[in-house]
């Protein structure tokens, strides 16, 4: 795994009324504090492709259906530089992902309908100068070639 990455199991409290299960505490060993939470949607055969922050952690989590995250470590000072990690998230089975500063990612829907990701950066996102750095799909700077030939940016 990537330096700093965490892939944390979410506990699921089910009854006969439903479930619920908590994606992100303040007491969380991997909170660093809170900026804002939102929801991103990926359509099936889409990929939302490569970017990577310089003061933002992200915190994912699948809510609906299933994607395939990609990280890549380009941070020089870090011992996995160069490393590739593919993720796997599932509505159906929870799981919260920490994305640290500097890791680039993207992610894709691999399910039949849309896959929703909530998103709980540590940093409020700022319209006029904003912390998201992209990287084009078929960049060589990012060396995955499943996405090079993939719809997405």
């Amino acid at each position: 795994m990537i330096a700093g990455v965490v892939l944390k199991d979410l506990k699921l409290h089910a009854d006969e009324r439903g479930a619920l299960f908590e994606i992100l505490r303040a007491d969380s060993p991997e909170f660093k504090s809170f900026g804002q939470a939102y929801v991103t949607i990926c359509k099936p055969g889409w990929v939302k492709g490569w970017h990577y922050h310089m003061k933002q952690q992200d915190y994912f989590c699948v809510l609906r259906g299933k994607a395939k995250i990609v990280l890549f470590d380009r941070r020089e000072d870090s011992l996995t530089k160069n490393e590739i990690n593919e993720i796997e998230l599932d509505s159906s089975k929870p799981q919260t992902l920490v994305i640290p500063i500097g890791v680039v990612h993207g992610f894709e829907c691999l399910s039949a309908d849309e896959a929703w990701i909530m998103n709980i950066p540590n940093q409020l996102y700022n319209y006029k100068q904003p912390d998201e750095y992209r990287i084009l799909l078929n960049s060589a700077e990012v060396p995955y070639k499943p996405w090079q030939s993939k719809k997405g940016w």
